[in-house]
C-alpha cells in the first residue's frame, strides 16, 4: 500500500472531465501504471499529458490529480517519472482552466491547482532538496507564499546544509 493509492481513491473520478475528452475515470490506472513504472519503456502510453492538461489549458481532473502527484513525490519513483509528475505540476499552477471547462462553470482550475500544492508544499520542498532542484524551485517561486522559506531552502541548498 502506498499514500499515492490512497489519495486516487479519496476521489470520484468517474464524475470528473478529463482533458482526453473521457470521464475521469481512467486516471487512477493511468497514475498506476505511470507511477509504477521503473523505465521509459514502462511509461509509455501512461503518461498524464492530454488528461489533466492539453497545452497547459486544464481540465476538472487536475486540482485532483495535485495531491496524488505530491505524495508520490516522497516515494521511489524512476527519474524519468519524477521529472514527469513535476513537469506536469508546473503546467497545472502556471496553465488556465480550458475553455469547455470554463464554460461548464469551473474558471478557476490554475487557482484550485495552486491551491493544492500549497497544501503540500514541503513535499515540494524536499523535492528541492532531493529532486530536480531547478522545476521546484520554479513551482516553488510562483505558488509558495513565504518567501523567506523559499530562500532560505535556496540558501541552504547553496550551502550544502541539506546533506548528511
Amino acid at each position: 500500500m502506498t499514500a499515492w493509492r490512497i489519495e486516487l481513491g479519496r476521489h470520484d473520478w468517474d464524475a470528473l472531465r478529463c482533458g482526453c475528452r473521457q470521464s475521469g475515470a481512467h486516471p487512477p490506472e493511468t497514475f498506476t501504471r505511470l507511477l509504477s513504472a521503473g523505465s521509459v519503456v514502462e511509461m509509455t502510453g501512461h503518461t498524464l499529458e492530454n488528461h489533466l492538461e492539453v497545452q497547459s489549458m486544464l481540465f476538472e481532473v487536475a486540482p485532483h490529480a495535485v495531491p496524488v502527484m505530491l505524495t508520490a513525490l516522497a516515494e521511489d519513483l524512476h527519474h524519468s517519472v519524477r521529472r514527469h509528475l513535476v513537469g506536469m505540476l508546473e503546467y497545472l499552477v502556471t496553465g488556465e482552466s480550458h475553455r469547455s471547462e470554463v464554460e461548464a462553470g469551473r474558471p478557476d482550475l490554475e487557482e484550485e491547482c495552486i491551491a493544492a500544492v500549497r497544501e503540500g508544499i514541503l513535499g515540494l520542498c524536499a523535492e528541492a532538496v532531493s529532486g530536480d532542484a531547478e522545476a521546484a524551485f520554479g513551482i516553488l517561486e510562483f505558488v509558495d507564499e513565504d518567501e523567506d522559506r523559499l530562500e532560505y531552502y535556496r540558501s541552504a541548498l547553496a550551502e550544502g546544509l541539506g546533506k548528511g
